[in-house]
């Protein structure tokens, strides 16, 4: 295979815990799973979560039945708004569906789930303040619906003491305390949970998403999250190089003296961004080499000044110590998350759990 993605799910156990660790008493869990669990696979990990965990959150109506067809039982919500040619599969597949916008509550059909989502400040999806009451009109009329809860998304929690959080979490407050009481209530993303702890973010249950997966949201460190993949390939074909003798299309590498250059079959379909190009290193054999030349669509190289790479020999362009997605967001300006969800499905995944995939 070109290249293999390793998962490691007991790391990815003890992320959760790190979570659990910082819940009251009795609040539940939403994993967040969408977008093919960051990039991580979204069937084997509900799988491995699914007896440590309440609920899943996923972004598609697609995503949640690829989760109930992979075996997946426990609740499910969706975040999108359903389309009127799918709201027939909420209630075939045991699904709960969003209303951010008051005209979904004419879409769906009679006993389906649902649970209404408040734009509080994010602007994206929600129901505006200025349909609160239509949105209550509409909760009382369609008794043939079944709401379990209330929810919002915080836009900046993923920067510490930031007043918007404050703001958004009174307006759910006074949003929510329209609706009666019993209905579930969730608020806070891994930001939230993290950064947000003096304040009653929690309610009845927390959405955790990147923090699953190793990474805090933000620029802030903490020792209890771990990435959880490694991702190796090997050297398809190395050859001697001269000084001054360039690598990859447009020439814009050049040896600065003799040595080896190694080609890896992974390039920019499978997610390493052209932008980054020349800016990281992978390891082979124990030591740090760094990239060279443009990213090509399947291939990047390498470049070595001492003989001690070969033909076969693998390579981690992620690994357990110094190498991740964490590097590579620093480098391009932008988020881990960015860096996991642009990892092709082409990759072959495999998952490790006690040392033993």
């Amino acid at each position: 295979m070109r290249s293999e993605i390793i998962v490691d799910l007991a790391k990815l156990d003890g992320n959760l815990n790190a979570i659990k660790s910082r819940l009251r008493s009795g609040v539940k869990v939403m994993a967040v799973i969408k977008d093919n669990a960051y990039g991580h696979g979204a069937v084997p990990i509900a799988r491995h979560l699914s007896s440590q965990v309440d609920w899943f959150c996923v972004a598609t109506l697609s995503e949640a039945i690829e989760l109930r067809e992979g075996g997946i039982e426990i609740p499910i919500l969706v975040f999108e708004i359903p389309e009127v040619q799918d709201a027939d599969k909420y209630l075939d597949y045991c699904i709960t569906a969003t209303v951010a916008d008051i005209s979904t509550f004419e879409i769906l059909k009679a006993g389906t789930e649902y649970q209404l989502n408040f734009d509080t400040g994010m602007r994206r999806l929600g129901i505006p303040e200025e349909d609160l009451e239509s949105a209550l009109g509409l909760f009382n009329k369609h008794t043939e619906l079944i709401c379990t809860g209330l929810y919002t998304h915080f836009s900046s929690a993923d920067e510490p003491n930031n007043e918007s959080v404050t703001k958004q979490l009174d307006k759910f407050r006074s949003f929510a305390g329209r609706f009666p009481d019993q209905l579930m209530k969730h608020t806070a993303n891994t930001g939230a949970i993290f950064y947000y702890q003096d304040l009653d973010v929690q309610f009845d249950a927390v959405r955790p998403g990147v923090c699953l997966y190793g990474y805090l949201a933000g620029e802030s460190e903490t020792s209890d999250l771990t990435p959880i993949i490694e991702w190796k390939s090997y050297f398809m074909q190395t050859r001697a190089v001269k000084k001054g003798e360039p690598v990859g299309y447009g020439g814009t590498w050049k040896a600065p003296e003799d040595g080896i250059v190694g080609t890896i079959p992974i390039g920019y379909s499978d997610g390493v961004q052209r932008l980054i190009g020349g800016k990281f290193q992978v390891e082979v054999n124990g030591i740090l080499v760094d990239q060279v030349g443009r990213i090509s669509m399947d291939y990047f190289g390498i470049y070595s000044s001492k003989s001690n790479i070969k033909q076969g020999d693998i390579v981690y362009i992620f690994n357990e110590k110094t190498l991740n997605p964490k590097n590579w967001a620093k480098v391009l300006q932008t988020i881990p998350y960015e860096i996991t969800t642009s990892l092709n499905s082409r990759i072959n995944r495999s998952y490790l759990k006690n040392n033993r995939l």
